[in-house]
């Protein structure tokens, strides 16, 4: 009976140990999320053109809950553009890729071409489809793209627009990229 009532107390020791534990993290997170938006608050505020929201405290992941210097630091460096690795889509089996390293988000491009009977010339004729995706553990949420055709159709400027998150963050962006058409149609940026 005696060991009983010893192995019962001790798990109750060790139980409150652990859910204080929770609360003090519970606490702190609390605290820095306090500090989280006052920090994006700022930023808004004080940077041109800033559009950064911070997620529902919810949605952050336990490596997210960074000191609320490492938070402003990373909210910071969200304002510079993202990094993009473009592609084209001509069929199912050629596709032309730009790879740099560290790269944010992945263009897809498909674009339709024809041939000017008077230059016997290729030019783009419309952009058929944009698509992107987050390749770096980011969400990406594609909500539209426009191309406007300059140089005499020869060059087509895009403009991908969405919403990045990441790391607690959501911000969001206009990519926008030049595509080439040559005299025999291949494109090219």
């Amino acid at each position: 009976m005696k060991y009983q009532i010893a192995t019962a107390v001790f798990l109750f020791a060790s139980l409150s140990s652990v859910t204080s534990e929770a609360k003090d993290q519970t606490t702190q997170h609390q605290r820095y999320y306090a500090a989280y938006e006052k920090i994006v608050e700022n930023i808004n505020r004080t940077h041109e053109n800033a559009d950064v929201t911070l997620l529902a405290a919810n949605q952050f992941a336990d490596e997210d809950w960074v000191s609320p210097e490492r938070f402003q630091e990373r909210a910071l460096e969200r304002l510079k553009p993202l990094r993009v690795q473009t592609s084209l889509e001509w069929d199912s089996e050629r596709t032309l890729e730009r790879t740099e390293r560290g790269n944010d988000v992945r263009i897809i491009g498909n674009f339709e071409t024809e041939l000017l009977e008077q230059s016997k010339r290729q030019r783009l004729s419309d952009v058929f489809s944009m698509t992107s995706l987050a390749i770096d553990g980011g969400k990406w949420t594609q909500t539209g793209f426009s191309g406007t055709p300059i140089d005499a159709w020869q060059t087509m400027v895009v403009t991908v627009s969405g919403t990045y998150a990441k790391q607690g963050i959501l911000t969001r962006h206009h990519i926008t990229k030049e595509y080439h058409c040559s005299w025999y149609g291949e494109i090219y940026y």
